[in-house]
């Protein structure tokens, strides 16, 4: 009797999401502490990407005034493109059903056009877009932490998080959290 007892109590571990760790789900270089590999334009484990011109946007790490640890990440804008994103993905299948925030700590420096914020997408099977959020808005010069929540979708296979520099000017980021809701 026990054992049937044990076995209806039991839950199947291969349906079942790890719990978040005590600082949430794990993002990694998420103070922007590791310098790009060679070649590249972004942090370790970040990917940098623009509108079209690929020369349209600078990002580089920053070591005056961090919010957190050692540096940030800059994006500013140097020709007329309308878009960059700083982003990593994270997979989702032990975040499928759960409500999560992503946030992430920014300042601004002459931002015009809509602004800058943090970023998310989901994505399903074959990269295939289910969900985009952003939050833009123009940030003054003293960091603020901004966030998106959302309920990740059951076909969810990955989520990239990450944040977003619309029009001109200059955003730094730092500190990027993804944390149960």
């Amino acid at each position: 009797m026990l054992p049937l007892l044990l076995a209806a109590c039991a839950t199947d571990a291969t349906h079942a999401p790890p719990p978040a760790a005590a600082n949430g789900y794990p993002l990694r270089n998420a103070g922007f502490e590791s310098p790009p590999r060679p070649g590249e334009r972004c942090p370790a484990e970040w990917g940098c990407t623009m509108h079209a011109d690929p020369d349209a946007f600078r990002f580089r790490l920053d070591d005056t005034a961090p919010a957190e640890g050692r540096r940030s990440l800059c994006i500013e804008r140097v020709t007329a493109e309308p878009w960059a994103v700083a982003s990593q993905s994270v997979p989702a299948q032990a975040l499928r059903g759960r409500k999560v925030r992503f946030s992430i700590a920014m300042r601004g420096e002459g931002l015009a056009g809509p602004g800058a914020g943090p970023w998310l997408m989901v994505n399903g099977m074959s990269g295939y877009m289910l969900l985009h959020e952003e939050r833009v808005a123009k940030i003054g010069p003293q960091w603020e932490r901004r966030a998106i929540e959302l309920l990740v979708p059951p076909q969810a296979e990955a989520l990239e998080v990450g944040a977003t520099l619309q029009g001109a000017g200059r955003v730094c980021i730092d500190d990027a959290r993804l944390d149960p809701a």
